[in-house]
């Protein structure tokens, strides 16, 4: 059977010396096997990742004591790899544990050359077994085809000798594969006629042979074989709840109770109590301050059960004590823990370690004093550990024991509109009525499950807020749940249930925050606040904390924000000790991605917050930021329409739409891609795939009528819950014929998502003028701007436009002087300089 050409008289030996020159340095041979090899449990991973093992990797892995520390390890090793971490399958890992479980099948080990093969490359496309006495060795040569990871045809080439099999170089020259006697040489070109002239098949064996690549170099392609920074490692350590070779120490004092329960699991409060003469203070302008990072483990047995770690911030100037209180609380099933601390003093670099057997108590719906419930050895507790826990009392109080629960059920993902049925489940015997809020206001109680009920969402598509509170027969609330409605599929929400608006508080009081992901997200952390003072920072569940309060009565605030990977942020903000009379205070920040331009509409850098004039409501606000943004994420929408009308611009505006997606996005970035005519229809998701984009714009059909203006709505909603830069680019040809929703709703609805709207218009003839007035005003109540073109020819160059707009903006950043208030508010922005012009959004509402 003859190969392709490609495979043939092409392929030369400087064709193959070029393939071995191309690939990258062989490795340095593989340093002792690390320590954990001894672990059986580790040893047959050890041998199927011997080839992706780094120095750093082996030398941290050596490291590593115990059991679960090291399956920690295993599981961050492969997220490192991962190649879609945003995807629910880590491809790389499930692969390369495929390719090792079919290598061991067929070979004696891992360490066999083609055991090694099959894992890089994976088992060829076909094999050919090179008998060809007495002229050659006996070979067997592997052969591949392109792949996506390897953009070439290649082939590796074994040889088999004494019941042995080596891998074949290219350096070695075709010389060493002939069997002749020692000392015998021979030219390349001699070898090649040789093997033409006495083997079968010579002319492939000759074309495999010249293709053939070296498998030590090709072990160090990256395409093969992921090359993670080993920054990792360095984080992964720093994570550890063990002490750095000669760490400097410091003495502290870690006790524990047991202050309540959450359903079948007791609450654990662990009290550590830090000299305050132990502590380095941090000096900065914005006062004093004691700051300390924690690492924890909760090990069952040699299992890990939980894993936790908090940074903390005191302010020193509101800490009289000789000591500083740091305060954890965990969940735990009653049972014996093995419990290991690891905190850090940021400042002097210092640590303290703690690791104790546990015994977690059964709390019972009385709940216990930390006497009682305390089973440690009877050790001396120090007047500031029993001084923390007298503060710490009306905190505990403060929070029900949560047999008590209320959760909303989720509604059906969409947009919700008139009519919609929302059930609340119920969990213990305390509660006896829930009550409903709609944005604020009451408007049902029922006092007998089923606990729902129907909600009048009205007409007009509009986001919402829903509580439901647990009350019981002595008319406390025991227990509440808030979920928001028509946010979209990437909402990001945190909420403080604890502490409660306008309650008074006088030692301590808890903090307790729940955080709604969007989609494919991750939590980097969640930053607890006393007005604007930082006092503590949970990377992980449960999101509560105990505060102490300064001693002070007055009005005061806590504020929970969190934060996702990519740095976008929400908040959220309860006020305490409050008047009954009082108004809400608005504390949340108005921000305001603003376009500055020139006489000519060319971007203008360089200015300062002098620089511009920020009036609401005609009352000027103090800026509180004023920052050039060029490297905020971009979240972009195409809205295209495929009515029948577009039949003869259709082709045109998908090829401008592709061209914008390659010219515009980056790794950070994503856009999605939505299409209507009678009805709308999400052809993308969110992605910064460029092939993904180019397929759900490939094969569009134009056909049917136009639902415009429900197709807006549909994105706008989808859209809606992203922060960062957002912008809808919508293409349309016509006047809206087939939707349910009005213009003035929708345009209602744009105006309270935040999104930015490019509106444009595709040869819309003179007469058409109110199609072009609708357009014109959607873009501007959002801050965007509306296009006319005579054809889809002309989008390349509006795209530009719309590149340079979203990549050369202001955002400006003021806490507005207006309390409460759900009215729309009018802003305009100045700039002090003469012939510079300013756009933003006209208005938000509060």
């Amino acid at each position: 059977m003859r190969r392709p050409a490609a495979w043939q008289a092409a392929l030369t030996l400087a064709g193959a010396a070029a393939i071995a020159a191309a690939l990258a340095a062989a490795p340095p041979a593989a340093p002792d096997p690390p320590a954990a090899a001894a672990d059986p449990a580790f040893a047959r991973w050890l041998e199927e990742v011997e080839l992706l093992l780094t120095d750093a990797e082996r030398e941290a892995l050596d490291s590593l004591a115990r059991p679960h520390q090291r399956r920690l390890f295993v599981e961050r090793f492969w997220q490192v790899r991962d190649p879609y971490p945003e995807t629910s399958h880590n491809e790389f890992r499930e692969i390369w544990e495929l390719r090792a479980a079919l290598a061991r099948s067929r070979y004696q080990g891992l360490d066999d050359p083609r055991a090694q093969a099959v894992l890089i490359a994976g088992p060829p496309d076909r094999t050919l077994e090179m008998l060809c006495t007495p002229q050659l060795r006996p070979l067997e040569v592997w052969l591949y085809g392109r792949t996506p990871r390897v953009r070439r045809e290649f082939t590796l080439v074994f040889v088999l000798r004494g019941g042995g099999v080596r891998a074949w170089h290219p350096t070695e020259g075709l010389s060493s594969l002939l069997d002749f006697a020692t000392g015998f040489s021979i030219t390349r070109a001699g070898a090649v006629e040789l093997l033409m002239r006495e083997c079968p098949q010579g002319e492939e064996a000759v074309a495999a042979l010249l293709a053939a690549a070296d498998l030590k170099l090709l072990m160090r392609e990256p395409d093969l074989i992921p090359q993670p920074d080993d920054e990792w490692v360095a984080a992964f350590l720093h994570r550890t709840t063990d002490l750095p070779p000669g760490a400097d120490t410091f003495d502290a004092e870690v006790k524990f109770h047991f202050p309540g329960r959450r359903q079948s699991r007791t609450t654990v409060e662990g009290l550590i109590t830090v000299p305050r003469a132990a502590a380095g203070v941090h000096e900065s302008a914005g006062g004093r301050s004691y700051n300390f990072d924690i690492e924890g483990e909760v090990l069952r047995g040699e299992e890990l059960f939980d894993r936790f770690r908090y940074r903390f911030d005191l302010p020193a100037a509101e800490l009289g004590k000789e000591f500083l209180p740091l305060v954890v609380r965990r969940y735990l099933r009653p049972g014996e823990y093995t419990l290991i601390l690891r905190v850090q003093d940021r400042n002097s670099g210092r640590f303290h370690r703690f690791e104790e057997q546990l015994e977690v108590p059964r709390v019972g719906a009385v709940r216990q004093t930390a006497e009682a419930a305390d089973p440690l050895p009877a050790v001396p507790r120090t007047a500031a550990s029993l001084e923390l826990e007298q503060v710490l009392a009306e905190a505990d109080a403060g929070v029900t024991d949560t047999d008590q629960l209320i959760r909303i059920l989720q509604p059906p993902e969409g947009l919700h509109t008139g009519r919609l049925r929302v059930e609340a489940a119920v969990a213990g015997d305390d509660i006896s009525k829930v009550q409903f809020h709609l944005d604020g206001r009451p408007i049902f109680a029922k006092t007998r499950p089923p606990f729902s009920v129907e909600l009048d969402l009205g007409r007009a598509p509009q986001r919402h807020q829903l509580e439901a509170l647990g009350i019981d027969r002595d008319g406390k609330v025991v227990a509440r749940d808030k979920v928001s409605l028509n946010v979209g599929p990437y909402s990001f929400d945190v909420r403080l249930l604890e502490p409660q608006p306008g309650k008074r508080y006088g030692s301590s009081l808890i903090a307790l925050a729940e955080v709604d992901l969007p989609a494919d997200e991750q939590l980097d952390r969640l930053e607890i606040y006393l007005e604007e003072t930082l006092l503590a920072t949970l990377y992980q569940e449960p999101f509560v904390q105990p505060i102490v309060l300064p001693e002070s009565s007055e009005i005061s605030y806590v504020k929970a924000v969190a934060y996702l990977a990519d740095g976008h942020s929400d908040q959220d903000v309860v006020f305490i000790n409050t008047p009954t009379n009082l108004d809400q205070i608005e504390i949340r920040l108005i921000e305001l991605y603003t376009s500055v331009v020139d006489r000519r509409g060319r971007p203008v850098e360089g200015l300062e917050t002098p620089d511009f004039v920020v009036l609401e409501d005609g009352l000027e606000q103090r800026l509180r930021r004023v920052e050039r943004v060029t490297n905020v994420p971009i979240s972009a929408g195409i809205v295209l329409d495929t009515s029948t009308s577009m039949i003869e611009e259709l082709g045109e505006a998908q090829a401008a739409a592709q061209k914008f997606f390659e010219r515009v996005l980056r790794p950070q970035d994503r856009a999605a891609v939505l299409v209507f005519n009678d009805s709308w229809e999400l052809k993308v998701p969110l992605t910064n795939r460029l092939e993904e984009l180019a397929g759900g714009l490939h094969g569009l059909e134009a056909e049917g009528e136009t639902a415009l203006y429900d197709s807006l709505v549909q994105a706008l909603y989808y859209m809606s819950g992203l922060r960062g830069k957002r912008a809808v680019i919508l293409i349309t040809d016509g006047q809206d014929s087939r939707s349910r929703y009005r213009y003035e709703e929708a345009l209602e609805f744009a105006r309270r998502s935040g999104v930015a709207i490019y509106a444009i218009g595709l040869a819309l003839s003179r007469e058409e003028f109110e199609v072009v007035s609708k357009l014109r005003r959607l873009a501007h109540e959002t801050g965007g701007e509306c296009f006319t073109i005579d054809r889809a020819a002309e989008l390349d160059r509006i795209y530009q436009r719309i590149e340079e707009e979203l990549r050369s903006q202001y955002l400006l950043a003021y806490q507005s002087s207006q309390v409460g208030g759900e009215e729309y508010r009018k802003v305009e922005v100045r700039i002090e300089r003469p012939g510079l012009k300013a756009k933003t959004v006209p208005g938000y509402y509060p």
